[in-house]
């Protein structure tokens, strides 16, 4: 497993390097107007999980790429989980990234960071966990989820933005982290978490076994 993550590492760590420096962003943002550094990290968390996938859907279910891993003595489904447990680790630990920023410029005064923590870190798992199945169902699927939610957040907020305020939108950033600060929110969120991606390994698995190449 280790040298499938290192694999993994290898094909995409540019992606990484590019995230870090997008999440640095956070201080002179933070430090000049510290209510906008939540909407930079989200901004952020979603930005890098668009550029992680679009990196890592290319070799889900690519023939060179299957070609040469079957080759090797390794099951079709560590590859997949290989692949899973690379992406979701990536998302968990690239909000945690963006949460040692905020903390440094001060956001944990009006906002706590914990709770912060686990919305970042959902975005991630989420847009993933639904992501990943398509890239293995038919890579041209991923493409097409993918970059409409690549213009959906470029656009979106444009749009949003004229009929609600950065106040408006602040607030609704407390309320979702206040819901997470309690105890049965996080344990829903969880169960839910597992559900999806339970569902979505399983499908992944499915398909990958079943793919010639």
């Amino acid at each position: 497993m280790l040298n499938l993550l290192r694999k993994e590492w290898i094909v995409t760590r540019w992606v990484h390097i590019l995230g870090v420096v997008l999440g640095l962003s956070l201080i002179p943002m933070g430090l000049m107007m510290a209510k906008s550094a939540p909407f930079v990290a989200v901004f952020s968390q979603l930005i890098y999980s668009h550029m992680l996938f679009s990196t890592n859907r290319q070799t889900a279910n690519s023939r060179p790429d299957n070609v040469l891993l079957n080759s090797l003595p390794l099951t079709r489904r560590q590859m997949v989980d290989g692949k899973y447990l690379f992406v979701l680790l990536s998302a968990v630990l690239y909000a945690t990234y963006l949460c040692l920023l905020m903390a440094v410029v001060g956001v944990a005064s009006f906002m706590p960071i914990m709770p912060m923590w686990a919305m970042l870190a959902t975005l991630g798992l989420v847009y993933h966990l639904l992501l990943m199945p398509l890239s293995y169902i038919n890579p041209r699927y991923g493409v097409l989820a993918s970059s409409l939610i690549y213009l959906a957040i470029l656009f979106v907020p444009q749009r949003f933005g004229k009929q609600i305020n950065g106040e408006q939108m602040l607030a609704f950033l407390k309320r979702a982290v206040d819901a997470l600060g309690g105890w049965a929110v996080p344990v829903v969120l969880g169960a839910g978490l597992l559900a999806i991606g339970l569902i979505s390994l399983t499908v992944s698995r499915r398909v990958y076994a079943r793919a010639e190449f």
